[in-house]
């Protein structure tokens, strides 16, 4: 029985065209993208009670309170809301 030896530089070529092809997929560069649907952005616009918000009159709204000086929350409330904020995290 004769076994014949394996051609060394055959060996490097293959190595070489297998490394090359490793590399090309390497440098390929994916980023993640979201989009959302018009039924989604449509639905934003509702609270959670199920009333209609429209966020524009809104800031609107307390910009002009702000404005005038007559834009006031109770601080108790803020501070609620804060530290219920914190205790979620």
């Amino acid at each position: 029985m004769k076994i014949n030896g394996v051609d060394p530089s055959k060996m490097i070529k293959l190595y070489s065209n297998a490394k090359q092809s490793v590399e090309k997929t390497d440098k390929v560069k994916k980023s993640d993208s979201i989009q959302i649907s018009s039924l989604g952005k449509s639905l934003s616009t509702y609270s959670p009670d199920g009333n209609l918000v429209n966020s524009k009159e809104k800031i609107e709204k307390i910009k002009n309170e702000i404005t005038s000086g007559t834009y006031k929350r109770d601080s108790k409330l803020v501070a609620a809301k804060i530290i219920e904020e914190m205790k979620k995290k």
